[in-house]
């Protein structure tokens, strides 16, 4: 594992506990398009099930009732914290699913051992993921697909950018914004996704956008959650002074400003790429 890797497992572990709080929250965003995307799938019972990057773990039962008991589901994230959380969520789950440590771009499995592979909000954040499509396809036996959610670009997500964006201009973060390799936004192009999903040797690629809204009573609630959620800004966050955080919130709540109800809360857009493919 290098240490770019390292450093990002250890910041998405060091988040664990704040995920298992607030998943349902995040699922509740995603609930439609991860079910379109698991649809096409079309899985069926006895087939083998490898999820990528699952935190949590709350997809699991949905894998072992789809595969049956003669599937297998393997749920792996590549921050250990994550997996013992996803294993203690879905304790006396049935034994078809078993709970991995897995780096994306370094799978430990040989050659065509599972029929179904996804990854929901994981991709982007490997470092490199043309070489962890490419170690998916490898992992596919023939006939296999694919399932993919990804952030689509930063333009179409300010439920982040504006608190990223506050986070920096309050001195809590520096740097550009999230777009380089690893980063949030580092898949956000969809003609790109799909051309290194049929570069990595996928077939009948689909993708499309899929959009949600962040819906909050008070901007602070909204930043407190976002901030505790991603990974590499809450280990910043915690070296933050009160002050930054304070501006923070003012910062986020100028931004957002074009979202706000007319009560006071805010509905803040949200954009998602999903896609599909085949061996």
């Amino acid at each position: 594992m290098s240490i770019e890797t390292q450093d990002q497992a250890a910041a998405w572990g060091a988040v664990a506990k704040a995920w298992d709080a607030n998943v349902d929250y995040v699922d509740d965003h995603s609930h439609e398009a991860t079910s379109a995307v698991i649809d096409r799938l079309a899985i069926e019972s006895g087939e083998r099930v490898l999820e990528l990057a699952a935190g949590p773990g709350t997809l699991a039962n949905t894998w072992s009732t789809l595969v049956g008991g003669s599937g297998r589901v393997v749920i792996s994230d590549l921050a250990p914290p994550m997996v013992e959380v996803a294993k203690a969520r879905n304790a006396g789950l049935a034994p078809n699913v078993s709970y991995e440590v897995v780096d994306a771009s370094s799978i430990p499995y040989g050659g065509e051992s599972f029929d179904v592979v996804f990854c929901r909000m994981g991709l982007q954040f490997a470092p490199d993921p043309a070489k962890a499509l490419r170690e998916i396809r490898r992992v596919l036996a023939p006939g296999g697909r694919l399932g993919l959610l990804t952030w689509a670009a930063m333009e179409h997500n300010p439920w982040m950018s504006c608190v990223g964006m506050a986070a920096m201009m309050n001195g809590v973060a520096t740097g550009g914004p999230p777009l380089g390799p690893g980063s949030i936004f580092s898949l956000g192009d969809e003609a790109g996704l799909v051309a290194l999903a049929a570069d990595a040797g996928f077939a009948d690629v689909r993708s499309g956008p899929a959009d949600i809204v962040f819906a909050t009573p008070d901007i602070d609630i909204h930043v407190s959650r976002v901030s505790a959620l991603a990974g590499p800004l809450a280990t910043l966050l915690q070296a933050a002074t009160a002050d930054q955080r304070a501006g923070m919130c003012r910062t986020a709540a100028d931004l957002a400003a074009p979202h706000r109800r007319l009560d006071g809360g805010y509905d803040i857009p949200g954009r998602m790429l999903t896609l599909t493919a085949r061996c």
